[in-house]
């Protein structure tokens, strides 16, 4: 979005927390397919994205008298349509829904594509070099290799050398790959 569009989202914000209801309708023509592509891109059902962008607008209506005119308009709009966003994920995982898939998407093909088998080649080949980098102690810990043989370890030690571990991979990675 370009500079002058953010500037007059911002001036319609500050009309309306002035009191011109008209402006609002500015704000809907402006904001309404920007903030409804943001909530896409979390809520896959349509129906609830558009149930939850409609919600960012009646708090945006309910809350412009709260609206700071030294900051970017559409910036606080997107913050409230963030908040909307979570709410909604919580709503649904607190009732332990399961969002069922858009309309208009497809079942995914349960067959990864060429390009995801050779990502997952490349990623297997790099961690392997990373894990050579380690002791064998190191890799048995981590579950790679035979098992050592350490029958005398509590619970504890034992979480406390795999963190250790981990961390030694982290820095061999690190320094391998960035």
């Amino acid at each position: 979005m370009d500079a002058a569009r953010r500037t007059a989202i911002s001036n319609a914000l500050s009309r309306l927390a002035d009191g011109d209801r008209s402006a609002f309708t500015m704000v809907m023509t402006e904001l309404w397919p920007v903030i409804l592509a943001f909530v896409r891109k979390t809520v896959r059902e349509v129906a609830d994205a558009e149930d939850v962008a409609q919600e960012v607008f009646v708090k945006v209506a309910s809350r412009i008298a709260d609206y700071d005119r030294s900051r970017d308009g559409l910036t606080w709009v997107y913050a409230i349509a963030a908040f909307e966003v979570r709410t909604h994920l919580r709503r649904l995982q607190r009732r332990r829904e399961v969002p069922p898939l858009a309309e208009d998407s497809e079942p995914t093909d349960p067959m990864p594509s060429p390009v995801d088998l050779m990502i997952d080649q490349e990623i297997s080949r790099t961690l392997m070099g990373a894990l050579g980098e380690l002791s064998d102690a190191d890799r048995a810990l981590l579950g790679i290799g035979e098992r050592g043989s350490d029958t005398g370890l509590t619970g504890t030690a034992i979480r406390k050398r795999r963190q250790r571990a981990l961390g030694r991979l982290r820095t061999v990675w690190s320094k391998l790959y960035g």
